[in-house]
Formats: C-alpha cells, sequence, structure tokens
C-alpha cells in the first residue's frame, strides 16, 4: 500500500470546504493514541489489575475494528467502510464477554443496579438480562456516538479529554471509601488504578491534538474514535456511573442522535429534520466556519461536564 491509500475518502455530500481542504489528509492517526497509550500503561501501570486488563482488551477490540473500516474505506475509495450491522454485531458480542469478566471481578457488576445521584441518590434496579442489554447498549454506543462526533478538526479530542477528567473524578470517588460514603455512591474496589490509565490516555490525545488542530495534518480515523469512545463507556460501567456519564457526554449523544433521528425521518417521511448528519455538519451546513462550531462544540461539552460533575456532587 503507497502513501496516496492513506488519504480519508470525504462524502461527496459533505460541505464543499470539506472536499477542497480535507481530500488529501491522512488517516487513522488514532493509532498512535492507541499504541501510546497501551505503552505507557504497559510501562508504568499495573497490568496485573484485573480491571486495567478488561479496559486494554476492549479498546483492542474496538481500535481493530476501527483499523479494519479505515484499511477499507482507504483501499477501496468508498466513506461506508465495514459494514454498520456487522460491526454492531461484533461489537456485542465483544461487550457480552467483557461483561462476563466483569463479574468474576466483583459481583456488584451482576447487581443489575442504575444508580442515580438525585436527591437522597436512588437505584433502580432491572433485571440481569436486560442489564445486560443495557450494559452493551451504553459502551456501544459511546463508542459510536464519539466515532460519529469525530468530523472535524480537532471536534472530538477536547470533549473525550473533558469527559476523562470527569470520569477521573468519578473513580476516585468509587474508589475510596470514605468518598464513597460521603456521596452515597457505590463503591467498586480496586478501580483506584484506573485513574492513571485515563491520564495514559489524556496525554495521548492531547499529543495527537496538536497534529489535529486546523489544518489537520492528521485524521483520528476510526481506529481512534471508536477506541475512545469505547473506554469511556467501559469505564463509566464500572464505576456504576451511567447517569452521570450520560449528562457529561450530552454533546456525543446528541451527535448519535441526530443521525438516528435524520435516518429515521427519512426512512419513514422522506424528510429530513437536519440539512445534514451528524450535527455539526448541520451548523456548517448554515453558514458556520469549521472553528466556530469546533469552539462551540467544547464548549458545550464543558457546560455539560460541569452539571455533570454538580449533580454528581450534590
Amino acid at each position: 500500500m503507497n502513501a496516496k491509500n492513506l488519504f480519508q475518502p470525504i462524502r461527496s455530500d459533505g460541505p464543499e470546504s470539506h472536499l477542497k481542504n480535507k481530500k488529501r489528509t491522512p488517516t487513522m492517526g488514532g493509532i498512535f493514541i492507541i499504541l501510546a497509550t497501551l505503552i505507557t500503561t504497559f510501562l508504568f501501570i499495573d497490568i496485573y489489575n484485573r480491571y486495567i486488563l478488561v479496559i486494554c482488551s476492549i479498546m483492542i477490540c474496538f481500535a481493530s475494528i476501527g483499523l479494519v473500516d479505515d484499511l477499507m474505506k482507504v483501499l477501496f475509495k468508498n466513506t461506508k467502510g465495514f459494514r454498520g450491522s456487522h460491526r454492531i454485531i461484533i461489537q456485542f458480542a465483544i461487550i457480552g464477554l467483557a461483561f462476563l469478566w466483569l463479574n468474576l471481578i466483583d459481583p456488584i457488576h451482576a447487581t443489575g443496579e442504575i444508580f442515580f445521584p438525585i436527591g437522597s441518590h436512588h437505584y433502580l434496579a432491572l433485571n440481569l438480562s436486560i442489564y445486560i442489554i443495557f450494559v452493551t447498549i451504553v459502551i456501544v454506543g459511546s463508542s459510536n456516538a464519539v466515532n460519529l462526533t469525530d468530523g472535524l478538526d480537532g471536534l472530538v479530542s477536547v470533549p473525550a479529554i473533558i469527559n476523562l477528567i470527569c470520569l477521573v473524578l468519578l473513580i476516585h470517588a468509587s474508589s475510596t471509601p470514605e468518598l464513597a460514603s460521603k456521596f452515597n455512591v457505590p463503591h467498586v474496589l480496586f478501580t483506584g488504578e484506573i485513574i492513571f490509565f485515563c491520564i495514559a490516555l489524556i496525554g495521548s490525545i492531547l499529543a495527537f491534538l496538536t497534529f489535529n488542530l486546523k489544518p489537520a495534518k492528521i485524521f483520528m480515523g476510526d481506529v481512534g474514535s471508536l477506541g475512545i469512545g469505547s473506554v469511556l463507556g467501559l469505564i463509566a460501567i464500572i464505576v456504576k456511573q451511567e447517569f452521570v456519564f450520560f449528562l457529561i457526554s450530552i454533546l456525543f449523544v446528541a451527535e448519535a442522535l441526530s443521525v438516528i433521528l435524520q435516518v429515521g425521518s427519512y426512512k419513514l417521511r422522506k424528510k429530513r429534520i437536519f440539512l445534514m448528519a451528524p450535527l455539526h455538519h448541520h451548523f456548517e451546513k448554515l453558514g458556520w466556519g469549521e472553528q466556530k462550531v469546533v469552539y462551540s462544540f467544547w464548549a458545550s461539552s464543558l457546560i455539560f461536564a460541569i452539571i455533570g460533575t454538580f449533580v454528581f456532587l450534590y
């Protein structure tokens, strides 16, 4: 494969500036994020911690799916890549195995309880089968939502970092008995080591961001966005803070929801809700400049992260 095959195919129906400015930008830069994080983990973090093993395994699996997707795009010069239904089936199977692994680590993951830090802090108890489906949707949804958000130079990196910082706070509270009791949250044993993994991932994303800011010298690609997104969802599941994770990740949720609504509306009514989906392209079609969209989405991500953290603390 020669160098020209590494260029990211650009959607023909996308904003005109993309066709002009991005068609010769190489992709799959997320490989460096994944490798840097894994190397740092193996060198400086306790890899015998079973949660670290689960997280690294999921990151590798989802990044591998993304890598295959990226290779299919650049080799066959199409924007669709891996067939969506096949990708989802594989992702569901991987998460099913990961959930069984989590149950072997700590039975708290088999309780089927979802924590809501509202008022006196309530729990919703689900049937285990339904809870497994819920866990799968959270992780698969997170990975694909981050993937859909990765459409503009630097757009996905800062919100991912903001989410990781929030998750570090949640992990610290959940792994410390005194804090878990103070905030009335589930105390999950042996999760403190995940903080160092999050720091390693933040550092890797920051290093990549220097090459991904406008004008991007390289795109993250599915290999990076799927790997990062899966880790975000999995960590939220491990510390049993799915509701707070939903709040701090509303930007990613909105991006994914815009695609679901757009596709559903067109199939049912032959009408589009947005000028273009995902949501960031809708604003570009409205005439917003790329950097204005990116900075606005960064600010929105920060606001939702603050709201989610406030809800958790109070």
